[in-house]
């Protein structure tokens, strides 16, 4: 397989500061992108230098091509003002990676109000809003990728990350929705699964000294990395699709629907908990696929395999 090439594509990665995001942004001006780093300067840090200043540098020093922005995603405007940042600089908007994100460990029933105002603040409408921003442009050209981050949280469910399992949740319907709205635009929309040692990583409550260094080994940001620049490629054979990456293992995350069973009249729940068995028979399940125009009502769809990924 050829070298993937993004020379000449205008790529915006939110959060690209630390972490993923900046492992992201490094690849993919390696690979020949214009980077749009953005990473907003956090109230009490306004007298050092801004992290994606840090970022530019490395790229620019290794002969690539970024800009830096500073923006609150969290704000309308501060979304519109990354994609401004890209037009201004480079004259148009390719690909919108939303990597930014936050953490916060409380139980439930103990969780801030403000605090969970804030969880969805960045998770989830700051990809709303910076998607949204950069849509009327990529529709214009005929031409986008937009990858959103979920979470392994919003599958398996968080003992102290309700909110935050509730944004990624969210984040994956958005996913699945702008996929469909996108198919007829040359939009592809997908999402990405990380799982990698991080500074937000390391805020976790429950991480062993043992794990940690497991983590720290094995769960590295050069791993997840190459998936985004796939996602981003114009070559991407598929949309509306989940991949996970975690301690290099890589693999498709999605929903399925079992054969069930069907009921009539007089339907009880007593009959249901008898037949509870053929509910979750998991034989013959279907893989959910991206609805169709007129097909709404009118069953479940079945995700369909691209030739790229069926074996040969």
């Amino acid at each position: 397989m050829d070298t993937m090439r993004l020379d000449g594509k205008v790529v915006l990665v939110t959060g690209a500061g630390r972490g993923l995001g900046r492992g992201y942004a490094t690849l993919l001006a390696e690979r020949g992108a214009h980077v749009v780093v953005n990473n907003r300067i956090r109230p009490g840090t306004e007298h050092e230098p801004p992290v994606a200043d840090e970022v530019v540098a490395a790229i620019t020093a290794a002969g690539g091509s970024a800009v830096a922005n500073y923006a609150d995603i969290a704000t309308k405007e501060g979304a519109a003002s990354v994609v401004e940042t890209a037009l201004d600089t480079f004259g148009k908007v390719d690909v919108v990676v939303n990597n930014a994100g936050i953490v916060h460990f409380y139980k439930f029933d103990a969780y801030p109000d403000d605090e969970y105002d804030d969880m969805m603040a960045i998770q989830l409408r700051a990809t709303w809003a910076v998607a949204k921003a950069a849509w009327p442009h990529m529709a214009a050209q005929g031409y986008g990728r937009v990858i959103n981050t979920v979470s392994r949280g919003a599958f398996f469910g968080d003992g102290q990350g309700a909110a935050y399992a509730a944004a990624k949740g969210a984040t994956y319907g958005l996913t699945r929705a702008l996929a469909v709205e996108g198919r007829e635009l040359g939009i592809k929309v997908n999402a990405i699964c990380p799982t990698a040692w991080t500074p937000l990583y390391a805020r976790a409550p429950d991480v062993t000294p043992e794990r940690r260094k497991v983590l720290e080994d094995d769960f590295r940001v050069e791993l997840v990395s190459p998936v985004i620049v796939a996602l981003a490629h114009e070559s991407c054979p598929f949309t509306g699709e989940t991949i996970g990456a975690a301690g290099g293992h890589v693999s498709r995350m999605y929903i399925a629907q079992t054969v069930g069973m069907q009921v009539g009249a007089g339907f009880t729940p007593e009959e249901f908990l008898e037949r509870l068995p053929e509910v979750w028979d998991e034989t013959d399940y279907t893989v959910m696929g991206l609805v169709n125009p007129g097909q709404r009502g009118r069953g479940t769809p079945v995700a369909e395999v691209p030739p790229e990924a069926q074996r040969r």
